[in-house]
């Protein structure tokens, strides 16, 4: 008789199961680990350094690389002199490292190489291949950041399941632990950056409602601070600020109260920000349940106890505010692998508008701030010109209403536009962002078919100060954008009756006009021209309408002409 072969259902779980890890790739630390019933952290803190000298008597070292990535060489040659290596500009799109044996290296080739680091830790450790990774960005990362991060870790020869909002993947830390539902805090205050997100969990599913920060605000500040007050060097002012942080009470060199007023404007403004970002939620204070703390210097007592005293609500700091964001991603590589059946659920958002260029120099925003993705929109747009063929679309990023107030990330032409007259033509296009936020533009004309698209490549992009003062701004100027908006549509609007008025008369004025009739209508014509220089746009308004109105009759008379040309010698069953 045949024996059944009898196995361990457990058994057989584990051996299908892959090795997937979270990747926190932080500025200044980064961290790997894996999720299985506990999370299991590879090494401590990784320092986000490199050498890339290849010569071990010459140290190349290369520190906060981070801060480069998606940057345009005219972005980084402003902060240029901050840098303690060279940087080779001559590429417009790309800076380059120098390295004194001549190869140079892109910021993405320098993330690679310490995330090829840790794969190596972890791999030696496991003694097996990684399958697949998370890896972490910061809220405030555009596409073409998170692109550069993602080229990144593919060319360390990871597999990338995913990238995960840092804010989000500490959330995914606690609400999986805890069980917990309602609003959250996401407090993230580390060396180099401030940032915050107001989040909701509810049976699952985590939604970001609102982001902000400031990334001049961090502990680096703090010790620069301390080196300033005590005339030390800047490694004693860490390890000082450590001290203090771990006994909160007075030292030899300063007192606990005049750390607490050194720094107080810095924990003021962090505090500031946050509840503009619960203002942006569209929560009050008083809906926000606990407040999760993210980063090595929410490790000072001063931040609980502001925090405490602005929110009357609980803090959540008993997992390693420098490891809550590798385990949230541990966890949600562990999901995405089939390891783990948690049913969860990520609407992270847009940190900042998504649209093209209008005709006159206007931002038409195709998914706005704050929308959940991933997300797909559209919006129909046409031609200006009688007999376009092409269109350039331009695409922006930004809140401002002006094109040049905004961010430009890239630009195609849709060729092959059958020849119709202004306005006939029907183009589609279509914004697409996937759950990395990595951005997809297309755009289709209705009657032929003819598209095009373009990929968002990461050779071009915004830093996180740039964001930041965007956002900002576009608050402060949102009356003067708006009133600049008016102007500026009621030129193009001008520009187009100017345009349409101008074309029709030389085609058949003398055949349609008087010349009485002809004067009537350039007088109101040159009178619009004049207008459209102005600042005024009701006057504008007012002499678009104007030269409309003096122009009607003539108008009429050029669609009869036209609908006697179409019907005649034809019967009237022909027409009907």
């Amino acid at each position: 008789m045949p024996l059944i072969e009898i196995s361990d259902p457990e058994e057989n779980i584990l051996k299908k199961k892959r090795f997937v890890v979270g990747i926190d790739l932080g500025t200044t630390n980064s961290l790997i680990a894996s999720r299985d019933k506990t999370t299991k952290f590879y090494g401590d803190l990784h320092s986000s350094i490199i050498d890339i000298s290849e010569d071990p008597k010459s140290p190349l070292i290369i520190k906060s690389i981070k801060r480069l990535m998606g940057l345009t060489s005219e972005e980084v040659k402003n902060n240029i002199d901050n840098l303690s290596y060279e940087i080779d500009l001559s590429n417009n799109k790309l800076p380059m490292i120098k390295n004194k044996s001549g190869k140079n290296f892109s910021a993405i080739e320098i993330s690679s190489l310490i995330l090829k680091n840790l794969k190596t830790i972890a791999e030696n450790e496991e003694e097996k291949t990684i399958d697949g990774a998370v890896v972490t960005v910061p809220a405030y990362f555009n596409d073409v950041q998170r692109q550069a991060t993602k080229k990144s870790a593919e060319l360390a020869g990871l597999k990338v399941l995913r990238l995960l909002n840092e804010p989000t993947s500490a959330a995914i830390a606690y609400g999986l632990d805890t069980g917990e539902t309602g609003n959250f805090i996401v407090y993230d205050f580390g060396g180099g950056t401030f940032d915050v997100s107001i989040l909701n969990l509810d049976k699952g599913v985590f939604k970001v409602l609102s982001t902000d920060g400031d990334t001049t605000l961090g502990g680096d500040d703090i010790d620069i601070l301390l080196k300033n007050h005590l005339n030390i060097d800047k490694d004693k002012s860490q390890k000082l600020k450590q001290k203090l942080c771990e006994t909160n009470s007075d030292t030899d060199l300063i007192t606990i109260n005049t750390f607490n007023s050194l720094i107080k404007n810095i924990i003021d403004r962090t505090i500031d920000i946050t509840k503009n970002a619960i203002a942006r939620s569209r929560l009050s204070e008083n809906d926000i349940k606990q407040i999760i703390l993210v980063g090595g210097s929410t490790r000072i007592p001063l931040i609980k106890e502001s925090l405490k005293k602005n929110f009357n609500c609980n803090i959540l700091d008993n997992i390693d505010p420098d490891r809550v964001v590798a385990e949230g991603a541990a966890i949600q590589a562990s999901i995405l692998s089939g390891n783990n059946k948690d049913d969860l659920l990520l609407l992270d958002v847009l940190p900042l508008s998504l649209g093209v260029e209008t005709y006159g120099g206007l931002s038409e925003k195709i998914i706005t701030r704050n929308t959940p993705i991933p997300a797909t929109a559209s919006k129909t747009f046409t031609t200006f010109k009688d007999g376009q063929t092409q269109l350039l679309i331009h695409i922006i990023q930004g809140e401002r209403e002006l094109v040049d107030k905004c961010k430009s990330l890239g630009t195609f032409t849709l060729k092959n536009i059958p020849s119709m007259v202004a306005g006939a033509a029907r183009i589609k296009v279509q914004f697409q962002i996937d759950v990395d936020g990595l951005l997809l533009v297309s755009a289709e004309e209705d009657s032929t078919g003819v598209n095009a698209h373009i990929e968002i490549n990461p050779s071009y992009g915004i830093d996180e100060d740039e964001l930041i003062k965007m956002i900002e701004e576009s608050n402060k100027s949102a009356e003067i954008d708006m009133n600049a908006r008016k102007l500026y549509e009621s030129r193009v609007e001008a520009e187009r009756v100017i345009y349409a008025i101008t074309e029709a008369l030389k085609k058949d004025a003398n055949e349609l006009l008087s010349k009485t009739e002809l004067s009537s209508i350039t007088i109101c014509l040159d009178n619009l021209k004049n207008k459209i220089k102005s600042d005024n746009s009701e006057e504008i308004s007012s002499a678009v309408q104007e030269l409309e109105k003096s122009s009607e009759f003539y108008v009429e008379r050029r669609m009869n002409r036209s609908i006697k040309s179409l019907i005649a010698g034809k019967g009237i069953d022909d027409i009907i």
